[in-house]
Formats: C-alpha cells, sequence, structure tokens
C-alpha cells in the first residue's frame, strides 16, 4: 500500500472539508468486517496509521466556514472517547455543547444585503414649491424604475 503521506494528500492544498471526507472513510473501513478480521490485521494497523495521522493533520488546517469548524469538533470528539474511556466522557459532552452552541449561533447570523442600503436612494435635485404638486410624482416614479 501507499505511504501514509501520500495517503493523506498533504501536498498544502487539503482543506479542512477534504481531510474530513478522509477520515470518515477510513472510519467506515476499519468498522468493516472485512479489516476486522485476523488475516488483515497489518491492513488494520496500516489504517489505524492513516487515521491518526489525518487527526493530527486536522489541526494544521483553518476551517473556512462554520460547517468545518464542526468537523473539527467531531474528530476531537471521537479521538477523545476513543482515548480517553468512560470516565472522561464530559469532556467530549462538553465538546458537543460547544458544538450545538456553535451551529445555533450560526443560524442566528443574519443574512448580510448584497448592497448597502444607502446606494439604493438617488439624490436629486430639489423642485421649488412654484413647479407645482403634480410633478413631484414624477419624480418618484423615476426613482423607483432605476
Amino acid at each position: 500500500m501507499a505511504e501514509p503521506k501520500n495517503l493523506a494528500g498533504l501536498d498544502g492544498s487539503q482543506s479542512v472539508s477534504a481531510l474530513g471526507l478522509r477520515w470518515a472513510a477510513l472510519r467506515g473501513m476499519l468498522s468493516s468486517p472485512l479489516i476486522t478480521s485476523e488475516e488483515q490485521s497489518s491492513l488494520r494497523d496500516e489504517l489505524l496509521r492513516e487515521l491518526r495521522s489525518i487527526e493530527q493533520d486536522f489541526s494544521t488546517l483553518q476551517a473556512r466556514n462554520l460547517m468545518e469548524v464542526s468537523a473539527k469538533i467531531d474528530v476531537a470528539k471521537t479521538a477523545l472517547r476513543e482515548s480517553m474511556g468512560a470516565g472522561h466522557n464530559w469532556v467530549a459532552t462538553l465538546l458537543e455543547s460547544i458544538q450545538g452552541d456553535l451551529q445555533a449561533a450560526g443560524n442566528r447570523q443574519p443574512a448580510a444585503p448584497s448592497r448597502p442600503v444607502s446606494n439604493l436612494s438617488r439624490s436629486y435635485p430639489q423642485r421649488s414649491e412654484t413647479e407645482g404638486a403634480g410633478s413631484s410624482g414624477e419624480g418618484e416614479a423615476s426613482s423607483s424604475a432605476a
């Protein structure tokens, strides 16, 4: 099989999303009954090394959005649960709470307007009162058409 660094594809262009997909795929492979058989122990060991390498690589990548931050938290929760045992589940529970807060904060953010509202108004020269009341409607009609 290929070198662990080649499997991770760490050529500097990795993203949290791409690494997350690799992590999920490896976890799926490791849960397969074919991989857990005794005949596949060397392959299983290699997959575990690759999985640990990918988990460490998450710390070197910057998340680009809330989904990627959440993915990094998922990796941390899983690694903690596997390495710390039942006595330290509070750490994983804390991370779940942080992840929920993060997702709720992302849902509360209002969508930014595509352009500032101040750019929507147009300025027109002021008309004198002698021009008549009927002509002021024309300015409003042309400003709403623009």
